[in-house]
């Protein structure tokens, strides 16, 4: 497969000249004695951080600015907001797209405009993530999303409903059924492939990506459906509260049982363990709708107050949409890449990839609006109540989708 990057073009080279001319030349310096003019700064986590410090390399030549990659752990998402409140902080921040709303609404990311080639190169979806009432605030370099990893050996067949995957459990004559990561306290990321196939939905989408914050689905029939659904796996012992990130993974690795819902992040422990294992889509109910689990994407926003803003727009609308680089986040993060030729290239022979791909042919992005923040809480307090038996079902729907109203003003 020929490769395909989207480099700097002629004219945008030019403009970044011409702008580095007028700029702060006061920095200077590299290894190889390049002068440059300003400084672009990034902030990432710590498994990008490495990458994007040997690949801005190419950038700092081509244009002649200095970049510096900062790491930061566990708090990047409002170590950035809070700097951008203070007008400190970065030109370019790399995250999830579920910020996105966050962001925007705080007046911290700026638009950025692709044209209709490079979003065309997209994959359509990540583009839609990133979002928020018209406009474009990220652009896209990784995808991900849960699906089931099957133990071949314990269950040769990947189920096509999730009522096959109890009997298949079952039958694997292994301690548990599944394990899902539920938690004492619910858990709606790993909930929503259940909770979508019985038909429930959190915000109303108006069918182009844009979700009401007053119109709350979790009470909605299809809701309500899901919220008995899980107290009835609860009862049957297949879904428990027990099941957290702290033991979910080892069970499966350990092979008390044949079935786990879980991301690309587990694969590392599962293949440590030397395991036959599969990736597949999670299974619908039967007779309801495709389990359909979030969306995740993750890029890079350029920051509004950026003091190098046409820097940071470049990097971001041309280095980010190259192949190589998608391709070198996707190995050191495991995840396919948002550019549709680098994931191509990427899942070719990657049995896991084309898996996970396949797991999220329905997958919907996470809500990026800021009522979203409102629903993580309720939810799974009703998921977790539900299942432990606790409250009924539709009382359990019900309780939660109050509170979010509440909360959102809804």
């Amino acid at each position: 497969m020929r490769r395909r990057t989207l480099g700097i073009t002629a004219v945008s080279a030019a403009a970044l000249g011409a702008a580095a001319a007028c700029g702060d030349d006061s920095d200077s310096g590299s290894d190889t004695g390049t002068e440059f003019s300003g400084e672009l700064v990034i902030w990432a986590d710590e498994t990008r951080t490495p990458v994007l410090k040997e690949f801005v390399k190419d950038f700092e030549t081509s244009v002649g600015v200095k970049v510096t990659v900062e790491e930061h752990v566990d708090t990047l998402r409002q170590d950035f907001l809070t700097a951008a409140e203070q007008g400190q902080g970065p030109d370019i921040v790399v995250g999830a797209h579920d910020w996105a709303g966050q962001y925007a609404a705080a007046g911290a990311v700026a638009p950025i405009t692709l044209t209709a080639d490079q979003q065309a190169a997209l994959n359509e979806t990540a583009v839609k993530a990133f979002t928020v009432d018209g406009n474009l605030y990220g652009v896209a370099y990784a995808l991900e999303n849960l699906g089931l990893i099957r133990n071949t050996a314990l269950a040769p067949d990947a189920p096509a409903t999730f009522e096959e995957l109890v009997t298949a459990g079952q039958a694997a004559g292994t301690d548990e059924v599944l394990t899902m990561e539920v938690g004492v306290d619910g858990n709606a990321y790993s909930a929503y492939p259940l909770f979508s196939s019985m038909g429930g939905y959190l915000f109303k989408d108006d069918g182009s990506g844009n979700l009401d914050p007053t119109d709350v689905g979790v009470d909605s029939a299809g809701g309500v459906a899901a919220f008995e659904k899980f107290a009835e796996l609860g009862a049957s012992g297949v879904l428990k509260t027990t099941f957290d990130a702290s033991n979910v993974i080892p069970f499966f690795v350990d092979q008390k049982t044949a079935f786990m819902i879980s991301g690309p992040w587990a694969l590392t422990d599962v293949q440590g363990a030397g395991l036959e294992y599969e990736v597949t889509a999670i299974p619908g109910f039967e007779g309801q709708n495709p389990a359909s689990p979030f969306l995740g994407v993750q890029g890079f926003y350029v920051a509004s107050g950026a003091k190098n803003a046409v820097f940071a727009q470049e990097f971001v609308t041309n280095y980010v949409l190259t192949e190589d680089l998608q391709l070198k986040l996707a190995e050191a993060g495991g995840r396919l890449p948002a550019l549709t030729a680098a994931a191509e290239t990427y899942a070719e022979g990657n049995a896991d990839a084309q898996g996970f791909a396949a797991a999220g042919e329905n997958a919907v992005p996470m809500p990026n609006i800021p009522a979203m923040d409102s629903v993580w809480e309720p939810f799974g307090r009703a998921e977790a109540d539900a299942i432990d038996g606790t409250t009924p079902g539709a009382d359990a729907a019900a309780t939660a989708a109050q509170t979010i109203r509440d909360a959102v003003g809804a």
